[in-house]
């Protein structure tokens, strides 16, 4: 190819991963020429994701995805919350029923694999792949309309009347496009660190009382996981590994000079954490950014010519480990929206709104908008993260070790127990606070 001759698609997609890989295979499958640019060496290859899959966002994306063998782990067959005191554990979680479905509602899920065999997909439909390529900035015409990228390679420039940007936490190139005005606060960062633990499948099964590897294991733990600070923890079943980490406020790490692999160490040393770990060989340890400010974190999701998709749109629902059904479906309609634009021939801004209207029509904006206040709740109410949990396992260790004891005298204990850590007044409003965050009132 001469190195002057201008090099153009039809839709340039800005990060290999969920909503980057599902916006190029819905635009490819349609019949557009789609670059799909990825800074990693392969897809998936940076991620350190260790999680659930929600197949209703595959599905609607892929619809045959059983068939397509994807390299799912264990299928979330139990889910719920631990709750750990400084030596107890009380488990609240929710087996069959809603979650005894062929296929499940969730896969665990190693996104190092998913991301690699998801972007595969895209290229089975017909989307052409530029790894180790990262995108530096925008081609724009006088008036700002976007009509393509910079890379870092010799020769660099991609031309493309839509731009898709996926580029993940990192919001630089929202930046670069004025759709935010600044870097995301610490406050509304997590960072999120984990191992993975390979151990037999049997003996995964026998420690969590699991049938068979048809059957698995996710649970968001509380309290004493992160010192009682704004933090949860995390427990995934796969075949043959765990993948255990917790996410703690990076302004909290910093705040308190937490080191994570000193915090992650003390978890996985707990009473009720190390015997599920024990004899288990560390085969991976690593971290990545979750941007959980959520609604008023969200750039400006379009302007001429470009939209903005997944996390780097800060789409993420930390109450409900919603993130990556949000990301595969936002890629999803910012496709739509490009195939909307290709029939008329106008890539306008007003027509790149059609991305946000059809956000709004599902449950992505509308739950963010509801749970706008959340972020800001765990913040000012640390106590749902340390003394909460704590008083839970009091209140049932009281109560499961009464016996041969007035029971009148049992519930003051529990009372007790509360009131020394919580005022009732305090209590109650700590309930209609929360009510209000999760509500969206």
């Amino acid at each position: 190819m001469n190195q002057h001759e201008r090099i153009e698609f039809d839709v340039v997609v800005v990060g290999a991963g969920l909503a980057g890989s599902a916006a190029a295979m819905v635009m490819a499958r349609e019949g557009l020429n789609v670059a799909l640019v990825e800074r990693g060496q392969k897809p998936g290859g940076k991620n350190y994701f260790g999680g659930a899959i929600y197949t209703h966002a595959i599905e609607e994306v892929l619809p045959d995805f059983m068939e397509r063998n994807p390299p799912f782990e264990r299928p979330v067959t139990e889910a719920g919350f631990w709750f750990l005191s400084q030596d107890g554990l009380m488990r609240a979680t929710v087996q069959g029923g809603n979650l005894d479905r062929s296929p499940a509602d969730a896969y665990t899920t190693l996104r190092a694999s998913f991301d690699l065999w998801w972007a595969e997909q895209a290229q089975k439909e017909g989307a052409f792949l530029i790894p180790k390529t990262t995108v530096v900035d925008f081609i724009r015409e006088a008036d700002g309309q976007v009509i393509g990228v910079v890379t870092d390679r010799p020769q660099g420039e991609i031309y493309a009347p839509v731009v898709i940007i996926c580029e993940g936490v990192n919001n630089l190139l929202a930046q670069k496009l004025g759709l935010i005005d600044r870097d995301l606060e610490p406050a509304h960062l997590a960072l999120a660190f984990k191992q993975v633990i390979s151990l037999s499948s049997e003996t995964i099964n026998t420690r969590f009382g699991l049938p068979d590897s048809e059957h698995g294991l996710a649970v968001s733990v509380l309290g004493d996981v992160s010192l009682g600070l704004p933090g949860m923890g995390f427990v995934y079943t796969n075949k043959t590994t765990l993948s255990v980490g917790l996410g703690v406020m990076l302004d909290t790490l910093a705040e308190y000079k937490l080191k994570p692999y000193e915090v992650l160490q003390r978890y996985l040393a707990h009473p009720a954490i190390a015997p599920l770990v024990a004899g288990g060989q560390l085969l991976e340890y690593g971290g990545h950014l979750i941007p959980e400010g959520g609604y008023r974190d969200m750039p400006r999701l379009f302007t001429g010519g470009a939209m903005v998709a997944g996390d780097a749109a800060a789409m993420v629902n930390a109450l409900h480990w919603e993130g990556t059904n949000m990301a595969i479906i936002a890629g999803k309609r910012a496709a739509e929206t490009a195939l909307e634009a290709h029939s008329r021939g106008d890539f306008s801004e007003r027509v790149m709104s059609r991305y946000e209207d059809r956000l709004k029509d599902g449950f992505i904006l509308q739950d963010l908008k509801q749970y706008r206040n959340f972020a800001r709740f765990l913040e000012t109410h640390p106590e749902f993260m340390g003394t909460y949990p704590v008083f839970l396992n009091d209140a049932l260790g009281n109560f499961f070790s009464a016996y041969g004891k007035p029971k009148r005298r049992l519930f003051r204990e529990i009372l007790g127990a509360l009131t020394n850590r919580r005022s009732l007044p305090q209590a109650a409003g700590d309930i209609i606070s929360m009510g209000r965050a999760v509500m969206g009132w």
